[in-house]
């Protein structure tokens, strides 16, 4: 039960009543970061709102902060603030599946008692947080009479900006497999049935926003549409936060008790390469739920057929319906035992048939032989990956479907065509994570809704989809373009693991790439490279097959790259043009570098070596590779800390280099 609403004349006098109070003594509370550089003002003139600096420049103007109910009712419509604690808190956490291994979680934080309406004297807590890297809120509802259940139908919260400033939004997707094209923040869409995947990255005068969301557990996903005109009609510079309809169509999220929204990030970046290689959004996130992650192991693994498109003794099956079968899945186990790579993944198509009732995935079909493909991968040091189409393994539950996968001798799966964010399709996914866990299974989600952080809470989420890949050069022509995958690190990539599935070695340029079985890739062997260490994944899955790898120049790169950190530099960045990265493991380093179009040259302080001598492997362009994408050279030479390497790339170029204690 809801508490009561008053009428609709009482409702206005009372609305009229609140806001001349408001008006009269309105509360204001400010927090500020550790370093004292960004700052949160939460206020109730008006409704409750908020408002953000960065170094003394505003980042977000007045914006509206609350919950919409069903049945009419708001918390933070007509609000007043009751009540403020503040606290503090410097600590770390270990994080061996992210960019580094220690994470600093250091923050202010300030809690806000607000009440609704004299009448109805509802409340809600507002948890606010002020970070060196950003700021971070979200909102708790209390135990109160009226609000045993309820029905969040919209949030009210708002981002708006001080001025009409470029942004990069992404692509509506049901999925988050979207491009994130440039416009102005008042070309935002206003349709709510097709609103904008985060992250919503910002250009400000003095940086960057980038707004997300983190610690998903038990609501709907965000996503963001334009923030809607302001009392002069006129469109208001920024965005309001937008849910996904329920797949029952109750409503958005359905609540009893004790509830807390995820936390509506705000990441700060004073440049382009500070958007790179960060765990913000984790760091947010519930810690491990996992107390021993032991068994959890990072790796690379070898795909399977589908991909490339093309397998001789499955000639009747092409393009999307591309499959493997026993020969050519011992075919990529036999490439990753011969590079040393941990996994190799058997996709789609080993039962038939898919999504349906009839499904039965204890029951491989005759053209697969798991059983025996699993002794083969094992005495081959291989351990293998199994594909999952969600709607089967719903229809037969997680513990019948991962008890086979288990005893069949897999150790990972990798589920499919969740395509939804809804509040159930959250709750599915940590039912997902913990029944897996169990089992001691690893999971890849794909149709994946963004990262949240889940990957922290549940570490056995070893990487996900969420984003537009490689899959997508077999798929349309305009999807991978070498804007899209020099964009990605600024975007899709700060918000944590990326299946992207890089490693193409059929490079073609942009004029000469089409859609074609084998696959092809756009950009050069370097760029394909580099990939795989600017993009982030514990799990790297790379796409070509053993056909287009053995022999070739460029493979050896492959062979022994770590895909976790312990350290991770972005040494240098332009929004969407370049992105360099160094990236530590153990006594290694590794250097990588990606561009757009443009040809550049890049010159690279080597400062983040350790003292001493190193050996550099590098794999880069040539002149050639612009014409000729698939041209790479391989070089070795001694360089050490207080050197400046000279990085040349083609246009859609790269740089991949290790560097080895002398």
């Amino acid at each position: 039960m809801l508490p009561k609403i008053p009428s609709l004349r009482t409702g206005f006098a009372l609305g009229a009543l609140f806001l001349a109070f408001s008006s009269a003594h309105a509360a204001e509370e400010k927090i500020a970061s550790p370093d004292g550089r960004v700052v949160v003002i939460v206020d109730d003139n008006d409704g409750l709102r908020y408002r953000v600096t960065l170094d003394g420049q505003p980042v977000l103007a007045p914006s509206r902060m609350g919950l919409d109910f069903a049945g009419g009712f708001s918390l933070g419509r007509v609000a007043s603030i009751k009540g403020a604690e503040r606290s503090s808190h410097d600590g770390t956490w270990e994080n061996p599946f992210g960019h580094r291994r220690i994470e600093r979680d250091r923050y202010q934080e300030l809690r806000l008692k607000v009440q609704e309406r004299a009448d109805a004297p509802a409340q809600l807590v507002v948890i606010v947080r002020a970070y060196d890297e950003g700021v971070a809120f979200r909102y708790e509802i209390p135990v109160q009479p009226g609000l045993e259940d309820y029905v969040v139908v919209q949030e009210r919260t708002e981002f708006v900006f001080p001025d009409d400033l470029t942004c990069w939004a992404g692509d509506y997707s049901d999925c988050a497999e979207s491009q994130y094209p440039e416009k102005r923040l008042t070309q935002l869409g206003t349709d709510v049935a097709r609103p904008h995947v985060l992250p919503l990255v910002v250009r400000l005068p003095h940086g960057f926003a980038a707004i997300a969301e983190s610690d998903l557990l038990d609501w709907a996903g965000m996503f963001v549409t334009a923030a809607g005109p302001g009392a002069d009609g006129k469109p208001r510079p920024g965005a309001r936060a937008t849910l996904p309809t329920r797949k029952d169509g109750r409503g958005l999220v359905a609540g009893r008790d004790h509830r807390q929204s995820p936390w509506r990030v705000i990441q700060l970046a004073r440049e382009a390469k500070d958007l790179v290689a960060t765990d913000f959004i984790a760091t947010l996130a519930t810690p491990s739920q996992i107390a021993d992650t032991s068994w959890i192991k990072p790796g690379i693994s070898a795909w399977d057929s589908w991909w490339t498109g093309f397998n001789p003794t499955q000639p009747g099956y092409t393009g999307l319906r591309s499959r493997g079968d026993t020969r050519s899945h011992k075919e990529y186990i036999d490439f990753a035992a011969e590079m040393g790579f941990d996994y190799q993944l058997i996709d789609w198509y080993w039962y038939e048939p898919m999504n349906s009732p009839k499904a039965d995935l204890t029951k491989p079909a005759a053209h697969v032989d798991l059983p025996g493909l699993v002794a083969y991968a094992r005495e081959r040091n291989v351990r293998l990956l199994l594909w999952l189409d969600s709607h089967d393994v719903e229809r037969q539950g997680f513990d019948k479907v991962f008890a086979q996968a288990k005893a069949w001798g897999f150790v990972g799966v990798k589920i499919d065509f969740m395509n939804n964010d809804s509040q159930e399709t959250v709750r599915w996914y940590v039912d997902c994570l913990a029944a897996a866990a169990r089992y001691e299974l690893l999971v890849n989600l794909h149709g994946a809704y963004k990262p949240t952080g889940l990957a922290r809470t549940w570490p056995n989420y070893i990487t996900q989809e969420g984003v537009l890949g490689n899959e997508y050069s077999k798929i349309r022509a305009d999807a991978c373009t070498t804007l899209h995958t020099i964009t990605l690190p600024f975007t899709r990539g700060l918000l944590g693991p990326m299946d992207f599935t890089p490693g193409g070695f059929l490079n073609r340029t942009a004029a000469d790439f089409k859609i074609n079985a084998p696959a092809e890739v756009i950009g050069t062997r370097a760029r394909q490279l580099a990939e795989t260490v600017v993009y982030f994944s514990p799990l790297l899955v790379l796409c070509d097959s053993p056909t287009n790898y053995r022999g070739q120049p460029g493979v050896e790169f492959f062979r022994g790259l770590p895909t976790v950190w312990d350290e991770s530099i972005a040494l240098s960045a332009e929004f969407a043009e370049h992105v360099v990265i160094a990236r530590r493991s153990g006594d290694r380093w590794y250097l990588a570098a990606m561009n757009g179009d443009a040809p550049v040259t890049l010159r690279v302080p080597a400062s983040f070596l350790g003292s001493g001598n190193w050996e550099l492997r590098a794999f880069a362009d040539t002149p050639e590779s612009g014409e000729q994408p698939e041209k790479i050279a391989e070089t070795r030479r001694t360089v050490s800390a207080s050197d400046t390497l000279e990085l040349t790339l083609a246009p859609a170029g790269g740089y991949a280099a290790v560097l080895t204690k002398r």
